[in-house]
């Protein structure tokens, strides 16, 4: 259970959570979010110097958190 079905669970008690609010609460998530700016900074860097190595950069860091969303478990608690 990644970060975003964890806090709908806490929002709902249980219910499974539609598809929009899993993809918002995704995006919301800080971690996620500080990435994506990150990331972006670094895309337009990249693109302005014409660096792909800041473009690849970029485009590894919004994958990133993604993949940090997904795979995030809450504290002591086991699967």
């Amino acid at each position: 259970m990644g970060w975003a079905e964890f806090k709908v669970k806490q929002y709902h008690h249980g219910l499974n959570a539609s598809w929009l609010e899993r993809r918002m609460l995704e995006h919301a998530n800080p971690v996620h979010f500080f990435l994506a700016i990150g990331s972006i900074i670094a895309l337009a860097y990249g693109l302005w110097t014409h660096e792909l190595s800041w473009v690849l950069l970029s485009l590894f860091a919004a994958v990133m958190g993604h993949v940090y969303t997904w795979t995030w478990k809450p504290w002591g608690k086991p699967d």
